[in-house]
């Protein structure tokens, strides 16, 4: 499942970045070069960005790539340092838990509303939401075990620079 999840992240992104650019350039080159506009293409562009940056952020999570500030982590000791980033994984998985399940009721309450030029659902919109939080509190309750339990992270972040001079 694991596989299966990580081959979701790592390839989704990628694609749904490819189907938005090339949705958004045929439909900027017909509308002014042929007077023809494609109806519904620009929310089904913003459908699929909404995708794009959820997917992309569990990703980001895994890789442990997410935006930290960890300024004061690294005056720290390892034996105060793992305590409190475990403590933080598990703040975060709190945080995802809270917004998976709000994000959940909003997107099947959004089933009768329709997006106006495709005719579909809002639901579909709205369930990256829940799907790109529920796989961020998946991965940040792995991280909180493998800091917890001294373990290296199966997916570290790239190589920070040493010296950026």
């Amino acid at each position: 499942m694991f596989a299966a999840v990580r081959w979701f992240e790592d390839n989704a992104p990628a694609f749904l970045l490819a189907a938005m650019t090339a949705l958004v350039v045929v439909d900027v080159t017909c509308r002014y070069f042929l007077n023809v506009a494609f109806a519904g293409s620009s929310e089904l562009a913003t459908a699929i960005f909404v995708w794009l940056v959820f997917v992309g952020a569990a990703g980001a999570t895994r890789k442990l790539q997410n935006i930290a500030v960890d300024g004061i982590s690294l005056l720290l000791g390892e034996t105060i340092k793992r305590p409190l980033e475990t403590l933080l994984h598990l703040a975060t998985v709190a945080g995802c838990a809270y917004v998976t399940y709000f994000s959940t009721k909003l997107s099947l309450a959004s089933w009768e509303r329709e997006i106006d030029m495709l005719g579909v659902p809002y639901t579909f919109v709205y369930a990256a939401i829940p799907v790109g939080f529920g796989l961020m509190g998946l991965h940040s309750v792995i991280h909180a075990i493998d800091r917890f339990t001294g373990r290296k992270p199966v997916e570290p972040a790239a190589a920070k620079p040493e010296n950026l001079e």
